[in-house]
């Protein structure tokens, strides 16, 4: 996926369309973008600065970062699904990684707000293929079908009920992505549907 090139990037989280990269998020446009960088703040993204909003989820610092045309603009602390590593299935509550978009947005009662994300995209249900005939996919209750767990999904950008684990870093969510409640108010208010979010690790994708 061409973003991971500029940046090395079912939760039950909620009861709560693959896309595809425009041409801003493309290696041409990071290469021509690239000599702006001096002309602007630290932290700048090049290959963004064609798109009006983008959210960076970074699962290494546990932060969150909005930029508007590839400037940074606010950055949140986040908490992120209890297991480390890349959602794989339903239950492992892990965080997904790679390339998505907001796909809704609604006021809840438990998490103050929701917005939903793409997952699972194209990648992800070609790691979940590769590791089902690996026979890596454990059995589960609720399986949909050959008796093994299946992708999962609900997966968002929400706030929290555990105000406490929240502030002291405390990893908590089934693979959501949770800010502290003032936070994500203010988020939900400054990025509209079909806003790119790119939840990166230290992992090539």
């Amino acid at each position: 996926m061409v973003l991971w090139i500029a940046a090395p990037l079912v939760s039950a989280c909620a009861s709560a369309g693959l896309v595809q990269p425009r041409p801003p998020l493309s290696r041409a446009g990071l290469d021509e973008a690239s000599p702006r960088r001096a002309r602007h703040a630290d932290g700048f993204l090049p290959w963004a600065a064609d798109e009006p909003q983008l959210i960076v989820v970074d699962k290494t610092s546990r932060q969150l970062v909005l930029y508007r045309n590839g400037e940074p603009v606010k950055t949140y602390p986040v908490v992120l699904g209890r297991n480390p590593g890349r959602k794989l299935y339903e239950g492992d509550r892990r965080t997904p990684s790679g390339l998505y978009r907001i796909t809704g947005k609604r006021v809840h009662a438990r998490y103050v707000r929701f917005m939903a994300i793409d997952y699972p995209n194209e990648r992800d249900r070609a790691n979940y293929r590769a590791a089902l005939s690996r026979g890596s996919i454990p059995r589960a209750r609720r399986a949909v079908s050959n008796g093994v767990a299946g992708l999962g999904g609900q997966v968002g950008i929400h706030g929290t009920d555990k105000g406490e684990l929240n502030r002291v870093g405390i990893n908590w969510t089934f693979g959501c992505v949770s800010l502290a409640n003032r936070d994500v108010e203010e988020l939900y208010g400054l990025v509209p549907e079909g806003t790119w979010v790119v939840i990166r690790d230290e992992l090539p994708p």
